[in-house]
């Protein structure tokens, strides 16, 4: 999820666009005349993102020289460090009203976020202070931490505005008494550091009939395909892979599957109500939230309710972005400690969710509307959903250093996935992408419909080793918790339905 920004100077990466061959191919539906189309569907599974890669980890971010560091990190199949498996977080672009809002996650999988209270955001200053000290008391610092090299942080907790400087080449501003910064030594090779890093191939997606040879579609609606209009009936397998268990085997008091807990949630009826939600964007401003420098522009904020303007503190959202000029990143409630990986000096910066089995469900309108200003080369009415990993915005969203270098790890395949995106100025079809550039990735050729004038409820689920984008049933509730059996209902795949299609990322 790439626009073209041009601040005071600062040149940042342009829009990627595709071409109707990219859009469309893949697994698409095939018709009588024996061609492959692209197709609307009601669920997409891209089945199997658990490989090994590699990606480059930003180590540090210098404003003084315009440089950002990085080291060569080598990913397991699973784990924190394997793309999408780590820290999420979730991004919102206009034009769009968002209606409700909802993360889920397996209690074993929320990690330093169980720790926290659920605060609405009516009475959050003084309950966020309170909940702080209450945890520092219950886990302090402790003089023996080894910190990794990128972890090494250094925490300000002065509340002037004078600047400190923190290492030879790193210069920082105290102006924010609650808001830790992070920085790190500085390395003496400050280009990248490792050997090339491999491409390796995408994976050609195959047919689900073995016998179909050439699944590539042409990219052109065609009356004879026979897509249904109905939403399939789901089935109680557990994954497109995982077929459920016998009946009869024998096992006594089998254990039943945990529920997925509410983590956070949001409704715009209500939205001072919202809790475990933090929502920012790229708007620093030192006097009040985030910062700014000539090298590498505005990093994370606090926003106002449209998203408009920067806030010095975490404000309600209004639900509405009104044109694709406004973009917000939305965290979990909990500020960065000692256990977030490296963020950008003075940054706001917030966890975000973690596991490989989380759940964000997501009501939504998407009416047409262009952009009101100098664009500057920013698409037009083209909304989007989608999800990167969290270190990404933390760091430099948008941009490069000065020896045109990518300061983020979104370049070198750290993670990203766009779960429902509009490609083209007022385009009605919404495209599916796993990014992960220089190691497995691709993307499913079929789309979801745009809501216009009605709202449209969505998930995205990550159920190991899988992830799922789906249209939910209008009726769906968005309840505080939701059982094992309702996500794997939700998730089941079936082969021959005509509106769940699967993209096989890994075999």
């Amino acid at each position: 999820m790439k626009h073209t920004l041009i601040l005071l100077g600062l040149a940042l990466p342009f829009a990627r666009s595709k071409t109707s061959g990219e859009l469309c191919s893949g697994t698409g539906a095939r018709a009588a005349d024996g061609n492959w189309y692209c197709t609307e569907v009601w669920a997409i599974t891209y089945r199997n993102i658990s490989q090994a890669g590699v990606y480059n980890r930003t180590t540090y971010v210098d404003p003084s020289t315009g440089i950002c560091g990085h080291e060569r990190v080598d990913y397991p199949a699973t784990g924190d460090l394997t793309p999408l498996f780590g820290e999420v977080s979730m991004h919102l672009r206009g034009p769009m009203n968002v209606s409700q809002l909802a993360v889920y996650q397996l209690p074993g999988e929320m990690h330093t976020l169980r720790k926290r209270n659920i605060i609405p955001f009516y009475n959050r200053k003084p309950m966020m202070n309170r909940r702080d000290i209450e945890f520092a008391a219950q886990a302090p610092f402790q003089d023996t931490y080894q910190m990794r090299p990128f972890d090494k942080r250094i925490y300000n907790t002065t509340s002037s505005c004078s600047t400190q400087t923190v290492t030879t080449t790193v210069t920082v501003t105290d102006c924010e008494a609650d808001q830790p910064t992070s920085t790190v030594d500085p390395l003496q090779n400050t280009a990248y550091i490792g050997p090339p890093l491999p491409c390796m191939p995408t994976p050609h997606p195959q047919a689900l009939d073995d016998s179909i040879s050439d699944p590539i579609c042409t990219c052109k609606d065609s009356p004879s395909l026979p897509v249904s209009t109905q939403k399939p009936l789901v089935s109680p397998t557990r994954s497109p892979t995982e077929p459920a268990s016998e009946a009869g085997n024998g096992e006594i008091g089998k254990r039943a599957a945990p529920d997925w807990s509410r983590v956070a949630y949001y409704t715009s009826s209500a939205p001072s109500q919202a809790t475990g939600f933090s929502f920012l964007a790229n708007l620093g401003d030192p006097q009040k939230s985030g910062t700014f420098d000539y090298a590498f522009g505005n990093s994370l904020s606090y926003v106002t309710s449209d998203g408009g303007q920067v806030a010095s503190e975490s404000l309600p959202f209004s639900g509405t972005l009104d044109t694709s000029e406004r973009e917000i990143a939305i965290f979990s409630d909990k500020s960065c400690d000692q256990d977030c990986p490296y963020w950008r000096p003075n940054a706001t910066s917030h966890f975000g969710w973690s596991g490989s089995s989380k759940a964000f469900l997501i009501e939504f309108q998407m009416d047409h509307y262009q952009n009101q200003g100098t664009d500057q080369g920013l698409i037009s009415d083209a909304p989007a959903w989608w999800f990167l990993n969290a270190v990404i915005p933390r760091v430099l969203q948008y941009g490069n250093d000065r020896n045109n270098i990518p300061c983020s790890c979104w370049s070198t395949g750290c993670g990203e996935f766009d779960a429902f995106e509009i490609l083209g100025n007022g385009e009605e079809r919404a495209k599916s992408t796993l990014h992960r550039q220089g190691n497995l990735q691709g993307g499913d050729s079929n789309y979801f419909k745009r809501p216009v004038g009605q709202t449209l409820k969505f998930a995205v689920v990550w159920h190991y080793p899988h992830i799922t984008a789906l249209v939910l049933d209008d009726d769906f509730n968005f309840s505080t918790a939701l059982t094992d059996d309702q996500v794997q209902q939700l998730v089941s795949y079936d082969p021959n339905s005509w509106t769940h299609s699967l993209f096989a990322i890994g075999d």
